[in-house]
C-alpha cells in the first residue's frame, strides 16, 4: 500500500519507514522541508488543509509523525506547537476521510501520561501531561479516537519512549547514548509496530506503548503491544550499562529477541 508519513524527513520518520519499505509498501514523505529529494515526497505545511489534501491523494494509509521542533521557543507558548501538532493532525485526518482512507497511526508519546505513577498500563487515558508538548500529544490521541469513533477508521496511537538509532546508539540530535534507559526505543521498532497495525484487520481505536528494552515489559505494559500485535522488539539496548542508581536493583530476566542486532 502507499502510506503517507507526515514529518517524513524527520529522524523518527526516516527510521520507521525502513520496515515499511522492506515489506514492499510505498512510502510518501510529507514535510515542510524538501529532504534529500529521493522517492515519493510532497513539500507542504500540515497546518494547511489544501497541502494535506494534496499530500494524501492516492494514498491508502496515514502515519502522523510530524512534530513541532523541540526548540525552546516552539513550546514556550501554545501558538506554534498547537498549530503544527494539533491543527496539522486534525487537517490530515479530515483529508484522509475525504479520500476514503480507513487505516491510520498517530505517533504519540508517553508524555500524555507523565503524571501517572509507574507502572503504566496501556489503557491509561492520555489525560495527564505535565507540559505543553504532552498536551499537544494528548490532543493528537483524541483526534485519532474521534476519527475511529465518528468515521469508523482503524486508528492506533503509539506512545513511544526515547527514540534512538540502536546501531549508532545516537539520538535525533546526534548525541551518543551511553546508558540504558527503560524508555529507549529504536525508530525501526516503531515502524514495525505501525506496519503490523496498518497491515492487520484491526478495527476501532487502540493505544500501544513502544519501547525496545526488556525493562519496559512490565513498567510500561509493553507486553500488551507484543501480545496484541504479535510483535517483539528487535533492536538491542542490553549492551548498554544501566545508570549507576539502577545497578543495585534486582536483576530482571532478559527475554529472547527475534533477529537480535549485533553489538
Amino acid at each position: 500500500m502507499r502510506i503517507l508519513i507526515s514529518g517524513g524527513w524527520g529522524f523518527l520518520a526516516r527510521g520507521l519507514a525502513i520496515p515499511l519499505e522492506a515489506a514492499g509498501h510505498v512510502v510518501r514523505r510529507f514535510d515542510v522541508h524538501e529532504g534529500d529529494h529521493t522517492g515519493d515526497f510532497v513539500v507542504g505545511d500540515v497546518a494547511r488543509l489544501d497541502d494535506d489534501r494534496r499530500a494524501i491523494e492516492g494514498c491508502e494509509a496515514l502515519i502522523c509523525a510530524h512534530m513541532a521542533p523541540r526548540s525552546p521557543d516552539a513550546y514556550a507558548t501554545p501558538e506554534r506547537c498547537f498549530d503544527i501538532n494539533v491543527r496539522g493532525t486534525a487537517n490530515l485526518f479530515f483529508a484522509a476521510r475525504e479520500h476514503g482512507i480507513r487505516r491510520a497511526v498517530v505517533i504519540s508519546s508517553t508524555a500524555t501520561i507523565a503524571g501517572y505513577p509507574r507502572p503504566w498500563r496501556h489503557d491509561l487515558p492520555g489525560d495527564r501531561p505535565t507540559e505543553l508538548y504532552g498536551l499537544t500529544k494528548a490532543c493528537q490521541e483524541q483526534i485519532g479516537r474521534f476519527a475511529a469513533n465518528a468515521w469508523e477508521m482503524a486508528v492506533a496511537a503509539l506512545r513511544i519512549g526515547y527514540v534512538v538509532d540502536a546501531d549508532a546508539m545516537r539520538d535525533k540530535y546526534g548525541r551518543e547514548v551511553r546508558e540504558r534507559n527503560e524508555m529507549d526505543c529504536d525508530r525501526r521498532d516503531v515502524g514495525e509496530v505501525a506496519r503490523l497495525w496498518l497491515e492487520g484487520t484491526w478495527t476501532g481505536y487502540d493505544v500501544f506503548h513502544v519501547m525496545s528494552t526488556h525493562e519496559a515489559m512490565e513498567s510500561c505494559d509493553l507486553r500488551y503491544t507484543c501480545t496484541r500485535l504479535g510483535w517483539e522488539p528487535r533492536y538491542d539496548f542490553d549492551r548498554l550499562p544501566l545508570p549507576a542508581t539502577e545497578k543495585t536493583a534486582p536483576k530482571r530476566v532478559a527475554r529472547t529477541r527475534k533477529g537480535k542486532s549485533s553489538p
